[in-house]
């Protein structure tokens, strides 16, 4: 069984623009795959999906919250192509089986030919304004949410359900058989980060979301989330053992405690208020928010350059106002993580400099936001025009710091910063810090050494290459184009000469690192 040639470009396409997950820095692979696509192509073309292995995934710990973790898949980049080619490909069977788009909101299958997956950009926006309007119409409101759903999902339900939409044998054993490699032959759970992970999620609740319209319940869903409307408080409180029991008869899921709870309309009206407004700390940011508003025509993914903006419009961005709103956010009891992510990544957008060295020396702080603080960082640092060893240095002492160390997702994240600027000229430390890193860490220190041109120490690993695992070999290929090209092309060949016909991307990157000048 094998995918059509279309549905595989459409794939790296993807990978390329919005990476393989929003969580991790896109790969270097990824890169070297765009370069590459004809031959990228031509290999995958060939691949027998009903017999083909999934390969080693990588799996690591995030923050959500201050106290809060989710575990986050990073699937190997080739496996990445082929899992976003089948739903490209098979999507559409599936989104056929959905209930409107006026119940269910989350992740619409709709691709475009620039690579995006999914069709709304403002469904979460759709979903809370479409709550109030009905909300209008009832006396109470229920909110539900699923207890930990991506790791909850059976296999079994993948399975019937991708056999319900149609889907050929050989795709559906396909399918399993990733799945059963990330969870290591546990029957439940989906990784949690590839995109195209969401639409496979969203099918395994078409036979909950078939039961509620079955038995007349008015509901609107977001992914997890799901919204229930009633003309009484006894039907309210019916309804939630009733969606309990259909959870768990189906799928054994169950209702997060904490969160399954009875509105009033107009306590729901409220928050329905609060979610469509931009809910800003303070004046200061609603300022802000309107001024990247205009500019952006909201849309959250277009770069604003701060040129563009008028005199009075770059007073609402100085970097005492920009430290004083996160340091607002921060002082909360509770501070408002997700809204903050949100933050950060309008920041991100805007491109402006100066939360760069509020946010090193607060990043203890900022730790359930890190994925965010290090993407506009790294957007960030090309239009920073202060002292880059000092920068350098505070990254480095963060790296030292025991919370930091007590997670590898921090270390890499910060890690990615010397990856992604040749500015922070602080080799020298990062050396040092090889022989005693985790494989993880190794990786990104391998790929800076690439960044940087640190030709002389590549030279010094290629006797160690047998030695890595899969993730660091493919960093070391990347690596080795730095080497005079005899020496390269004698390295590259020797490794090639051991491959097999699985070792797709491994060739793929040997062959590019070849033409390097």
């Amino acid at each position: 069984m094998k995918l059509n040639q279309s549905s595989i470009s459409w794939a790296m396409k993807h990978l390329f623009k919005e990476s393989d997950t929003d969580l991790f820095p896109k790969p270097l692979e990824i890169k070297v795959i765009n370069d590459m696509h004809d031959k990228v192509l031509d290999k995958l073309k060939d691949v027998d999906l009903g017999n083909y292995k999934w390969k080693a995934a990588r799996r690591f710990v995030i923050p959500k919250a201050e106290f809060s973790y989710r575990i986050v898949t990073q699937l190997d980049p080739i496996d990445s192509i082929l899992f976003s080619a089948i739903v490209y490909e098979y999507g559409k069977f599936i989104e056929s089986r959905r209930q409107p788009i006026n119940k269910v909101f989350s992740y619409r299958f709709s691709p475009s030919s620039d690579g995006t997956l999914y069709s709304n950009q403002t469904a979460w926006s759709d979903f809370w304004q479409t709550c109030l309007q009905k909300s209008k119409s009832f006396k109470y409101i229920v909110y539900l949410d699923i207890a930990d759903f991506y790791n909850q999902i059976y296999h079994h339900v993948i399975e019937n359900q991708l056999i319900s939409c149609g889907l050929p044998n050989q795709i559906i054993r396909s399918v399993i058989n990733l799945l059963g490699s990330v969870t290591q032959t546990v029957s439940r759970g989906i990784p949690i980060g590839p995109h195209a992970s969401h639409l496979i999620a969203e099918m395994s609740l078409i036979p909950i979301d078939e039961s509620l319209v079955l038995r007349k319940i008015e509901f609107c869903r977001y992914a997890d989330d799901i919204v229930i409307f009633c003309d009484s408080e006894m039907e309210a409180k019916i309804n939630i053992y009733t969606i309990a029991e259909i959870l768990d008869k189906q799928q054994r899921l169950i209702l997060q405690r904490q969160k399954t709870k009875i509105y009033t309309a107009e306590e729901f009206q409220r928050i329905c208020d609060q979610m469509l407004k931009d809910n800003p700390i303070n004046k200061l940011e609603e300022k802000m928010i309107k001024v990247i508003l205009k500019h952006s025509s909201g849309d959250p993914y277009k770069h604003i350059s701060m040129s563009n903006l008028t005199i009075e419009e770059k007073e609402m961005f100085t970097k005492e106002k920009i430290e004083a709103l996160i340091l607002e956010y921060l002082k909360e009891f509770e501070p408002n993580y997700p809204r903050l992510r949100w933050f950060y990544r309008r920041l991100t957008q805007i491109g402006t400099t100066h939360a760069i060295e509020f946010s090193i020396k607060n990043m203890e702080k900022l730790i359930p936001a890190i994925s965010d603080v290090c993407h506009y960082l790294i957007s960030a640092a090309g239009n920073y025009d202060k002292d880059w060893k000092i920068f350098g240095d505070d990254v480095l002492r963060l790296l030292d710091n025991d919370l930091i160390k007590s997670n590898e997702f921090f270390q890499i994240t910060l890690l990615n910063l010397f990856v992604n600027n040749t500015k922070l000229n602080h080799f020298n430390k990062l050396i040092e810090m090889y022989r005693s890193s985790s494989e993880n860490l190794r990786r990104k220190i391998i790929l800076a050494a690439y960044s940087m041109n640190a030709e002389s120490w590549v030279r010094e690993l290629k006797e160690d290459y047998p030695k890595f695992d899969i993730w660091n070999k493919r960093a070391m290929l990347i690596a080795s184009s730095l080497l005079p090209a005899e020496e390269r092309k004698h390295f590259l060949q020797h490794i090639k000469s051991s491959l097999s016909s699985d070792d797709i991307l491994e060739s793929i990157l040997i062959e590019w690192a070849l033409k390097q000048n």
